[in-house]
C-alpha cells in the first residue's frame, strides 16, 4: 500500500470528522430553534409575572384584554380590572391593589395628585379621544341656538378643557387670568347667552333630551344610540389639534417609572394590532395616540 494511498485515507477520514462535527453542530442549532423548551430564558425574561391593571369603560377593558392574550404568549399574565368611575383606579393603583391604570390624561392625574398628596406618573402613552359634542336637536355646533343649554363634564380637568374647546370654536371668551382649570366663572363673554349645566361623566348621555347639546366622553357612549361620527363638534382627531396633555397614558407608581416589566407591557400596547384593535373596538371613537405624540413632539 502506498504512502499516497494512505495519505488520502488519512485526509478523508478527517474530512469526515469535520463534516460530522458540523453536522451535529447544524442539527443541535435546528433543535434549539424548533424547540421552544431549549429557548433560553432570556427569550421571555419575565415569565410567571403578574401585572394588574385598572381601566375604566368596556372598551379600554377589551384592548387590554388583547393586550393580555399578547403578554401571555411571553408568559406574561395581566388581570384587567375595570372600574365604574375616574376616581376608583387612582387609589387603587396608590394603595398597591393595581400596578398600573390606562384611563387618564396628565391634566387628570396631576390635579388627582394634587388633591391627593401623591405622584403617579405617566410610563407610556396609549390612545387620544378627541373631545366631540352630541345632540338630539341639532346637527351642526353652528346651529346652537342663542340661549341654548349645554351640559358640560362637572370632573374638573373636562369642564375646563369643555370651556376652553367652546372658546376655540369661538362660541365663549375665557378670562385672561392664567387659571389652569377655568369654571363658568371665568367665562368673560358668552355672546350666545348659552346656559351651562354641570353633570358628572355618566350623567351627560342620559341628560341628552333636556339639553341643547352636551358633552359626552367615549367611554360613556355605550348604551346609547350614537356613534363617534354622530357628533357635532370634534376636537382633537389631528396633529394640529391634539393637546398632548388630554392623550390618555399608562399610570405607575412613581416608584415603578423605569419598572423593565411595566416597559414591556408599554411596548406591548404600542404597536400595530392594538392600534387596529383600538380602532376597531371604538368604532374610531379612540384613535391610537403613541406616534401622534411622537409626531406633535418632533415638530414643537
Amino acid at each position: 500500500m502506498s504512502i499516497n494511498y494512505i495519505d488520502k485515507v488519512r485526509k478523508e477520514n478527517e474530512m469526515n470528522k469535520l463534516l460530522n462535527k458540523f453536522f451535529v453542530l447544524l442539527l443541535s442549532i435546528l433543535v434549539l430553534v424548533s424547540n421552544p423548551l431549549t429557548i433560553s430564558a432570556q427569550d421571555n425574561p419575565f415569565d410567571g409575572e403578574e401585572v394588574k391593571v385598572g381601566v375604566v369603560g368596556e372598551e379600554d377593558a377589551l384592548i387590554w384584554e388583547f393586550v393580555a392574550e399578547k403578554a401571555a404568549e411571553e408568559g406574561i399574565t395581566i388581570e384587567v380590572e375595570m372600574l365604574t368611575d375616574y376616581n376608583m383606579p387612582n387609589v387603587a393603583l396608590s394603595d398597591g391593589s393595581l400596578d398600573i391604570n390606562a384611563y387618564q390624561h396628565d391634566d387628570f392625574r396631576d390635579n388627582w395628585n394634587n388633591e391627593n398628596d401623591e405622584n403617579l406618573v405617566n410610563i407610556g402613552f396609549t390612545n387620544a379621544v378627541p373631545l366631540r359634542m352630541y345632540s338630539l336637536q341639532h346637527d351642526s355646533w353652528e346651529d346652537l341656538p342663542d340661549g341654548a343649554t349645554i351640559a358640560l363634564n362637572s370632573a374638573p380637568s373636562s369642564l375646563a378643557y369643555n370651556l376652553q374647546i367652546l372658546e376655540y370654536f369661538g362660541l365663549i371668551t375665557l378670562e385672561d387670568s392664567g387659571e389652569l382649570l377655568p369654571t363658568p366663572e371665568n367665562i368673560a363673554e358668552n355672546p350666545h347667552n348659552f346656559e351651562f349645566v354641570e353633570l358628572e361623566g355618566g350623567q351627560l348621555a342620559p341628560a341628552l333630551p333636556d339639553v341643547d347639546a352636551a358633552f359626552i366622553d367615549n367611554s360613556f357612549l355605550a348604551g346609547t344610540d350614537f356613534e363617534p361620527t354622530d357628533a357635532i363638534l370634534v376636537y382633537g382627531d389631528t396633529p394640529e389639534t391634539l393637546n398632548l396633555r388630554r392623550v390618555v397614558s399608562i399610570v405607575a407608581r412613581e416608584e415603578d417609572q423605569d419598572n423593565p416589566l411595566l416597559a414591556r407591557i408599554v411596548e406591548l400596547y404600542q404597536s400595530e394590532d392594538t392600534a387596529e384593535m383600538i380602532i376597531d373596538v371604538s368604532n374610531s371613537g379612540q384613535i391610537p395616540a403613541w406616534d401622534l405624540v411622537e409626531e406633535v413632539q418632533e415638530n414643537e
